[in-house]
């Protein structure tokens, strides 16, 4: 156990020493290879850790529950959803088990009203199927109103009966 924490300090004083050495270019070092390697900071793709909303268009999401509003008019809501969409340049699409127990599949648009760093705010409006007999289907089909708001990767989607809640990650 020693050992690890000698080379970890190791590591991260060269680390500190190349930082010094070298303001200008970044460089790696390691305690197995204690000569600097120059790498390219002019790449524009950012590292994970570095992604932002507000520089995002492509994204995975994950639907997880939700709570209606009107639960006390209808006691069987099912408001845990097992979806999965992708979001596109503002399109959504994806699937989920609906709040009545069927599987639906919906397309969104997402008009982008707010959107900085970590946090960012949504109209969306869109379409989806699995709603046959719903007091504001049309046929099979449930419009979508609302409005999204999300920090980091917890999102939520607000419309004019329920609030559901997901996670949604920045592909790019």
């Amino acid at each position: 156990m020693k050992k690890i924490w000698g080379i970890l300090l190791i590591s991260m004083s060269l680390n500190a020493v190349a930082g010094e050495e070298h303001k200008d270019a970044a460089t790696t070092v390691s305690a197995l290879n204690p000569e600097t390697e120059p790498y390219d900071t002019s790449n524009p793709v950012l590292p994970a850790s570095r992604r932002t909303l507000e520089n995002s268009d492509i994204a995975i999401g994950t639907i997880l529950r939700s709570y209606h509003f009107d639960k006390y008019d209808y006691h069987d809501y099912n408001e845990t959803h097992e979806g999965l969409y992708l979001t596109v340049n503002g399109w959504s699409a994806g699937t989920y088990i609906n709040s009545a127990d069927n599987r639906s599949v919906f397309v969104t648009y997402n008009s982008n009203l707010y959107r900085k760093n970590s946090i960012a705010v949504d109209f969306v409006s869109g379409i989806a199927n699995g709603y046959e007999g719903w007091e504001n289907a049309q046929g099979d089909y449930l419009p979508i109103l609302g409005f999204s708001a999300q920090w980091t990767y917890l999102k939520t989607i607000l419309t004019y009966d329920a609030m559901t809640l997901g996670i949604e990650l920045p592909l790019n």
